[in-house]
């Protein structure tokens, strides 16, 4: 192997080490700024969704607001693996 796939090797091996990582503070701010967000966005979905008339859009709504729900669900497991609340 030459020198620039060793070292694009070695680059995601560290990369995908340093994600199972326990987090320190700043990545307990980043998962709770996260939650934050996905919380109000799941919040804006469900209202939109109960005003739209059109089956079309409803059917669009329902599987963002499903991709949301499950995003903040990993997000809440991790929140939880990496300490206390």
């Amino acid at each position: 192997m030459t020198n620039m796939k060793l070292d694009k090797l070695f680059r995601r091996l560290f990369k995908s080490l340093d994600k199972g990582k326990k987090g320190g503070e700043d990545d307990l701010d980043k998962i709770d700024q996260l939650l934050k967000r996905l919380g109000d966005r799941k919040d804006h979905l469900r209202h939109r969704l109960k005003k739209e008339k059109r089956v079309c859009k409803q059917k669009r709504l329902k599987a963002e607001l499903k991709i949301v729900e499950i995003k903040l669900k990993k997000a809440k497991k991790r929140r939880k693996q990496l300490g206390p609340t």
